[in-house]
């Protein structure tokens, strides 16, 4: 199966010539201000590099599962980056799980859909943004900047609450190659194991098809 998982996101990146998924989108500088210590956050304003794009890369204004990638350099394990990729879904117990296609950038929240896991504790991530509707094309978030986006944990019980705040204020020149499965603190795992298994497989894949 893993094999499998493997192979089908090499050869989707080799054909796109870009990550298997979110292949498109808008890079952009900002700064992230943990405010919670739900997650391991940096203990001053961290300078970021984020990224908007579309999961299947849909064209125009269609719907897509939208996506939000944050880099926080040094904030990983022994000095490296924590990368932080989270999807367009329901914030429900069930909904924070699932992708869903969104017709604009503002429409709901983004979720890391599976939990981390810190010490005894499983802890979901969320972002929401309060700016004004922002239709699903790249030029139209490009053109939405600046962005204002509070990230939230979600603890088991379903509950949120705010844990960052992240702000994109300006156009960075090149994307790095976002890795949540390689790029993460110390302590910090994704669960359920057998699920962070398929996942390391698939951005394995995607790394080996990528030119």
């Amino acid at each position: 199966m893993a094999g499998l998982v493997s192979a089908g996101f090499r050869g989707l990146a080799a054909l796109r010539h870009a990550p298997a998924f979110h292949p498109g989108g808008v890079v952009l500088h900002g700064e992230l201000r943990g405010v919670d210590g739900d997650l391991p956050w940096p203990s001053a304003p961290s300078p970021v590099v984020a990224r908007l794009s579309k999961g299947a890369g849909t064209p125009g204004r269609l719907p897509d599962a939208l996506g939000l990638a944050v880099r926080i350099p040094g904030a990983g394990r022994d000095g490296g980056p924590w990368d932080i990729t989270l999807t367009t879904a329901g914030h429900g117990h069930l909904g924070r799980m699932l992708p869903r296609p969104a017709a604009a950038w503002t429409s709901g929240a983004y979720s890391s859909l599976v939990p981390y896991r810190r010490a005894d504790r499983l802890v979901w991530l969320g972002a929401w943004t309060s700016s004004p509707r922002v239709a699903a094309s790249i030029e139209a978030a490009r053109a939405a900047v600046p962005w204002r986006f509070v990230l939230r944990t979600g603890r088991e019980d379903g509950r949120w609450g705010d844990s960052a705040v992240l702000t994109l204020t300006e156009p960075a020149a090149d994307a790095p190659a976002f890795d949540p499965m390689l790029n993460h603190p110390a302590g910090l795992e994704f669960a359920p194991e057998w699920l962070a298994r398929l996942r390391e497989r698939a951005y394995a894949g995607s790394r080996s098809g990528r030119p």
